[in-house]
Parts: structure tokens; sequence; C-alpha cells
């Protein structure tokens, strides 16, 4: 069982935790990183505390984000339920606000108006993201795919101009 000793910090803000990392953490969290990818049992040490053991959803989460974090990445916790401002979506997923309201008026991603704004579950926001991943990817699959073709057979090139 290894033990683990660190410190994170947190800016929470409307349900959801926005984890910053700053230039002299990233050393930190590549070690925290390692040190949780590599093992399988962890054990979290806070001073004054008594010694808790990372369930392995928990390990796994805490892997990913100190991960992230290494890489200079922002890292945003938070349960399927949270709801999102259209602005908040936009950012995680890296698009302008208005075309996350045109993907969300158009039905691509599903909302929610309690009120006169808009609110998107961020499980609905992480499974659109996903589906729009996997959609990329077998786009450049297929290109790839077409590009190996031409190569193998180039005389199937029709010049346009």
């Amino acid at each position: 069982m290894k033990v683990l000793a660190f410190s994170i910090f947190l800016i929470y803000d409307g349900g959801m935790s926005l984890l910053i990392t700053v230039p002299d953490e990233v050393k930190a969290a590549a070690s925290v990183a390692q040190s949780l990818s590599a093992t399988d049992d962890a054990t979290v040490v806070v001073p004054g505390k008594e010694p808790v053991r990372l369930p392995q959803p928990l390990l796994k989460v805490l892997s990913a984000a100190a991960q992230a974090f290494a890489e200079g990445k922002e890292v945003v916790v938070g349960s399927q339920d949270t709801f999102l401002t259209t602005q908040e979506a936009a950012d995680i997923i890296g698009v302008s606000r208005p075309t996350m309201v045109k993907l969300l008026e158009s039905g691509e991603v599903p909302f929610e108006r309690p009120n006169s704004h808009r609110r998107i579950r961020l499980g609905d926001l992480a499974a659109y993201d996903a589906a729009e991943s996997s959609r990329r990817r077998a786009v450049l699959d297929q290109m790839s795919e077409d590009f190996s073709d031409l190569a193998r057979h180039p005389e199937t090139f029709i010049q346009t101009r």
C-alpha cells in the first residue's frame, strides 16, 4: 500500500470545483500522477486526520486529474447532475457561446430552461463531447483510409486545376 500526501488548490464556483495548477505545482502534479498510476491501492494522509484509503473509482479520477494537471490543463470536477450555463458549457468543450446556443437549439445537446436562461447538465455535455470525438475520429480514420487508397492507386486522382 502506498501512502500519498499532497495538496490540491480548489476554487469553488456554482456547484463545480475548478482545479487550478500554477507552474510550481506542475512538477508536484507529475509526481502525484506517476504515483497514482503506479498503484491500485492508495491512502491519503491529511495532517491531523486519520488516513483514508481511496476507493478504486476515486483513485482513477484523481490519477486522471493529476495527469491533466501535470500537462498544464485545467480540470473540472463535478457531478453528472451539475448544471452549467451556456458559457461554462462552451468553455468546457472549446466552442464559442453562440455556437453552444446553436447546439442547444438544434437539439444536439439537451438543456433545460428553469427560467429565461438555458442550463446544461454536465453529464449531457460529456455525452455529446464523447460522441462528437468518436464521430471526428471516424471521419479522420476514413480520410486516412482514402489517402492510403490514393497512394496505392494514384491513377484514380482527378486533377481539378
